[in-house]
């Protein structure tokens, strides 16, 4: 936890369920006064019924225990907040705090960064005419000698503090890559506004050439020596570190990195494991951290108990996805392989898309990382599509929460819970905004969340969506396989009698399709051909390109016409189909080698293919059943997929 603190340190731990908090000096708290009870692990915030000496009594029990080995601690929620902002260019740090006069600094979700917008006072008679004006277009300005202040990436930091406590660093980052504006209001009330970007900045404006296109093969993405996402940087010939917060302890087999920005090439590599990567304060600095979102929480380390301003709930439906299939390719097989990963009917039948007979289906995406090697397993596969039905599967962010003051405790992922006298809100943060005037010293925080859950991006799931990206499903299948859409293996046929509506009796072939059907499959086209029984037999022996039978006395050749198929229908070598090449008194002799060489207990078909076959269309039903065939008829089925975007017809 941070915190703006300028109360009291805990003198004795605070336990659970009690109302009574000591601390070591009860100096600057009153009776009624709002107070934020804190340490490295949970904060809530109450309220001041009474003080005795040091120990001060608080409207309702706490909700967690707070410890002095973990720095606990109780504060004024409610109090003046002094800004200092410092811009350090060649000559050294530049401090322009007394010019500050408002900020707004935001942490964004989906980015993982923060960005500072401040504007700050230039005044013609006050400073301009003085050499001290901050607009880069003021040749006059000291400030802008060999460059502008607010520019060229001059490092920038924003500290904080309340009456009687002590600064702490909110933000660091660089001036430049973004917006400066000077505006004059009125004689006299001239202003310049400056965005500053956070320490990530250089990363994304770095761009890895495709001339200097790199491979990485059998790399690791974990904390210690070795680590992918460092050895992507230091390769770049930059000295940035990325610092673990969480260790995702993640094998990458082979992952090539070309044409991209080193933001977007990191955020990939990443992507796979759920994890995140984000800038972070580590205790000293901000940092690019890689950090767990930790989808799994459902204990509030946070608890606001009537003290936030309001409470908004909407929602976008737009992005919701309630069943996702991971496109991959099987590291151990080397072909293309996919899971799935679906939400409750529940979830369904409330997000999913109306299919016009009063019911929802699945509202779906195919996702497909950009370099296929990143998943190589199944698990691995079923692990990121069970995260990405968590992030997707409801509509985020669908809270907002106002504290009126200003809260440097909250971080993205945090959990916290917003207790009123008629709800209660439980809610996972992602976007942050603290906003500060020289009008409204004590400032305000606004959190955006998702109620009840922590997700941990959609952003970046939803880039890997095929459908949002307007390539076709083939185009992206391509991309992870080098073979054609792979051949259904062989269906079951079996033959039967049914009655007919008439009664009496009739022929049918029972056929079962068993084969999982990929998920870029719609339709299958069936080939339905007769066949004539020509002879038939035991073998006598055989071997991987023929099959004999001593007891015939065939004609030379009398089954080489392209039609004659050989089937053994039972013992070694059971359900296989040749087309015969040629043949001799006692020999058979095919045009493919069988799989399993036929032997003394093969019962085989000699049969004629007829001329006409025909095919039809069907659906994905994995049983049908064909009839109008004569009795005694042999019948062959072959089947072929469909690809979504293709006619069949």
């Amino acid at each position: 936890m941070r915190a703006v603190r300028a109360g009291s340190l805990l003198d004795a731990n605070a336990n659970s369920g009690q109302k009574d908090t000591v601390v070591v000096s009860a100096t600057g708290f009153s009776v009624n006064q709002i107070v934020i009870i804190a340490d490295d692990n949970h904060l809530e915030t109450n309220l001041i019924t009474s003080i005795s000496g040091t120990t001060l009594t608080m409207d309702t029990n706490l909700s967690h225990s707070y410890t002095t080995a973990a720095n606990g601690y109780v504060d004024p929620a409610i109090a003046e907040i002094e800004p200092k902002m410092i811009v350090t260019n060649g000559s050294g740090d530049q401090d322009l705090s007394t010019r500050v006069r408002s900020f707004n600094l935001s942490y964004g979700f989906e980015s993982g960064c923060y960005s500072l917008d401040v504007t700050f006072t230039n005044t013609y008679d006050d400073v301009v005419t003085d050499g001290l004006g901050l607009d880069p277009r003021d040749s006059g300005s000291t400030y802008n000698a060999s460059d502008p202040l607010l520019g060229a990436y001059h490092a920038a930091k924003l500290q904080i503090k309340k009456e009687g406590g002590s600064y702490i660093t909110v933000f660091e980052g660089y001036a430049g890559p973004s917006d400066v504006s000077s505006t004059e209001d009125a004689p006299y009330s001239g202003t310049v506004t400056a965005t500053f970007v956070g320490v990530s900045q250089p990363l994304k404006d770095w761009a890895i050439e495709e001339r200097y296109a790199l491979t990485y093969e059998n790399a690791t993405i974990a904390s210690g020596g070795g680590d992918l996402l460092n050895q992507m940087i230091t390769d770049q010939s930059m000295s940035h570190t990325i610092t673990y917060a969480d260790n995702p302890n993640y094998t990458v087999t082979k992952y090539t990195v070309s044409n991209v920005m080193l933001w977007e090439a990191l955020e990939n590599a990443l992507a796979p494991t759920g994890y995140r990567l984000i800038e972070k304060w580590d205790g000293s600095n901000y940092k690019v951290t890689v950090k767990d979102p930790d989808r799994s929480q459902s204990t509030p380390i946070g608890i606001f108990d009537r003290t936030f301003k309001s409470r908004r709930l909407s929602g976008n439906e737009s992005d919701v996805r309630t069943y996702v299939v991971i496109a991959y390719r099987d590291g151990t097989t080397g072909r293309a392989a996919y899971v799935e990963a679906k939400s409750t009917d529940a979830i369904r039948d409330k997000y999913g898309i109306p299919d016009g007979a009063g019911n929802r289906v699945h509202k779906k995406m195919v996702y497909l990382t950009k370099d296929a090697s990143l998943i190589d397993s199944q698990s691995e596969a079923t692990d990121l599509g069970t995260a990405m039905i968590h992030d997707l599967e409801k509509p985020s962010p669908d809270s907002e929460v106002e504290i009126p003051w200003l809260d440097f405790n909250m971080e993205a992922f945090d959990y916290h819970r917003f207790i009123h006298d008629t709800y209660t809100l439980d809610m996972g943060v992602m976007n942050i905004n603290w906003e500060w005037s020289a009008e409204r010293m004590v400032g305000r925080t606004v959190l955006t969340g998702t109620a009840d859950r922590v997700i941990g991006t959609r952003a970046i799931w939803l880039r890997g969506d095929v459908k949002r990206e307007g390539v076709s499903v083939k185009e992206r299948l391509d991309e992870i396989s080098d073979e054609v859409p792979p051949t259904p293996s062989q269906a079951s046929a079996t033959g039967s009698w049914y009655l007919g509506p008439d009664g009496t009796p009739k022929p049918v072939i029972d056929v079962i399709f068993d084969t999982q059907v990929p998920w870029f499959v719609t339709g299958r086209v069936v080939r339905i051909t007769g066949f004539t029984n020509s002879d038939d037999g035991t073998a006598t022996g055989g071997a991987a390109g023929y099959l004999d039978d001593s007891g015939q006395a065939w004609t030379t050749n009398e089954f080489q016409s392209g039609r004659h198929y050989i089937f053994i229908e039972s013992g070694t070598g059971a359900g296989q189909n040749r087309l015969i090449k040629s043949n001799t008194a006692t020999r058979i002799n095919v045009e493919t080698d069988f799989d399993t060489n036929p032997s003394s207990d093969s019962v085989y078909y000699i049969l004629l293919r007829d001329r006409e076959s025909y095919e039809t269309n069907m659906d994905l039903k994995a049983f049908r059943r064909i009839a109008d065939f004569e009795e005694g008829k042999f019948v062959g089925i072959e089947e072929s997929w469909i690809p979504a975007g293709r006619r069949s017809g």
